[in-house]
């Protein structure tokens, strides 16, 4: 590991290689990747990045391809891996260090750490241990700050084995909180902030005492900072009845996802958060916490969202205490054929790009079937199926291209960037709306279901009746004026 990392001539182009893929799957997963501080962090010398760790794979995929000035990022792997001369290479190139997890004794267990470290290099962590879902951060183990601090021990004894680029740096801890609005949503955002760069100044002494247990503590208190740090920055609910009624709150302000500006999404849904965590807030904080994991309920069940329904044209003096007559079925008729003719007027457009994408489609539906009760796999698969299977279908469309002007020099340019134009026009259309299998036309298909519910032939679903139907629309006004503006909801932050 030393001598690889102090090879200048090794500029770890698996490393490299991977990242750029990283970057170009999560642009085309996600609509919007918005990275939050980093200004601070150093653009050399031994650095430990702690990031949060709730959508498995995508999460060093997002940290590595995100992270400020494209520093190299290493990360831990088992040291059984590196048996083979071959896996070995791939690993080291792609900036893996081997870690012997089984050791007790830290300097072994941190020698591959200690190497990357002492030649000036960025490890990156995930302190929680593993991928879950959760509505809060549960634990911050301990690692890092071992890691970090033992390595300051370590170059103080070691100091010849410490390169030119660490010499007389002290490695420091960047916190990356990173936080997905929706992480298993095609199209949906993150936001990555990371936090100031924690140094070991304030535990060095400490941790160097030979006072029974003074390290430990040292430790202990460097996990504080850095889960302290790491909290500031993502949302944390005490429990999920809480994170979804926020959740709720927050599409019924905000009925579009990207109204929120990705620098102040956290601070919203956190805001509205420590709003429903405080039952005094309001006198009829009850009834309207409940009202809303109602709605999130029969939204949940049925498939649909708060600004679906919002879009249907409804008087806006509904009222869930007073009763409603059901729409006419010819009203709800002209409404199912005025959205259905829109629909169509605008599928032209992409119908050539969904007929090529399709293959994307189904196989990152089928990648997330294979893992239904695991949220945070489901993006994974969802990635992985759907570039392996771009990477199947760009090449043949530019080779067809390709072929169509007769293997010219002219032709592979011209072939390169149709397929180019191509793909950021078949983004650039699912961004906008128009997409039928994945979007296009929602008005129109809900107008369908309650159609078909009004005309009382087939029901939504199993479980939903006409009367909770009408429920979804009486309930969007009321609870909007019920639930604080968002200007309020800054001044109660």
């Amino acid at each position: 590991m030393a001598s690889k990392t102090s090879d200048s001539h090794d500029i770890f182009v698996l490393h490299r290689v991977i990242r750029f893929l990283s970057g170009l799957a999560s642009s085309t997963f996600f609509t919007d990747v918005r990275v939050v501080g980093g200004q601070d962090i150093p653009n050399t010398g031994p650095m430990i990045v702690a990031a949060t760790h709730h959508n498995m794979m995508l999460d060093p995929v997002i940290l590595s391809s995100q992270f400020p000035n494209q520093r190299i990022l290493h990360y831990w792997s088992k040291a059984t891996l590196f048996a083979n001369p071959i896996m070995k290479y791939i690993l080291l190139s792609s900036g893996n260090i081997p870690v012997d997890r089984k050791s007790k004794d830290r300097q072994k267990l941190f020698k591959g750490t200690f190497e990357a470290l002492s030649q000036g290099c960025g490890v990156a962590l995930f302190p929680e241990g593993t991928s879950y879902t959760e509505p809060r951060i549960m634990q911050v183990k301990d690692g890092a700050a071992w890691a970090a601090l033992e390595y300051t021990k370590w170059a103080q004894e070691n100091p010849d084995k410490v390169s030119p680029r660490a010499k007389g740096k002290g490695v420091v801890i960047v916190p990356a909180a990173i936080v997905y609005t929706n992480k298993s949503k095609y199209r949906s955002r993150v936001v990555i902030e990371f936090g100031k760069p924690i140094t070991m100044d304030a535990y060095r002494e400490q941790f160097f005492s030979d006072v029974e247990g003074a390290p430990r503590a040292a430790v202990k208190r460097l996990t504080h900072e850095i889960e302290k740090s790491l909290v500031q920055a993502t949302v944390n609910a005490p429990d999920w009845d809480t994170l979804y009624t926020a959740r709720m709150a927050r599409d019924i302000l905000w009925e579009k996802e990207e109204s929120i500006d990705l620098n102040e999404y956290v601070v919203v849904l956190q805001t509205l958060v420590d709003l429903f965590s405080t039952t005094d807030v309001t006198p009829n904080f009850t009834s309207v916490r409940r009202a809303l994991l109602e709605y999130y309920s029969l939204l949940q069940s049925t498939s649909l969202t708060n600004s679906v329904l919002h879009a249907l044209p409804l008087p806006r003096d509904l009222d869930p205490k007073n009763p409603t007559p059901l729409p006419s079925r010819l009203l709800t008729l002209l409404i199912f054929i005025r959205d259905s003719v829109s629909t169509l007027a605008r599928l032209p457009f992409f119908f050539l790009p969904l007929i090529i994408h399709l293959p994307v489609y189904v196989m990152g539906r089928i990648g997330a079937r294979m893992v239904e009760d695991e949220e945070e796999t489901q993006a994974t698969n969802k990635v992985a199926f759907g570039l392996l299977s771009m990477f199947l279908i760009y090449p043949a469309s530019f080779f067809f291209l390709w072929a169509l002007l007769w293997y010219s020099t002219t032709g592979a340019l011209v072939a390169a960037g149709t397929v180019y134009l191509f793909a950021v026009y078949h983004n650039r259309i699912i961004n906008g709306g128009s997409l039928l299998f994945c979007g296009v036309g929602l008005d129109a298909l809900v107008s369908l279901d309650l159609i078909v519910v009004f005309l009382r032939s087939v029901p939504l679903s199993m479980s939903l009746t006409n009367d909770r139907v009408l429920s979804f629309c009486l309930y969007r006004d009321p609870i909007a004026s019920t639930v604080l503006s968002p200007r309020a909801l800054y001044a109660y932050r």
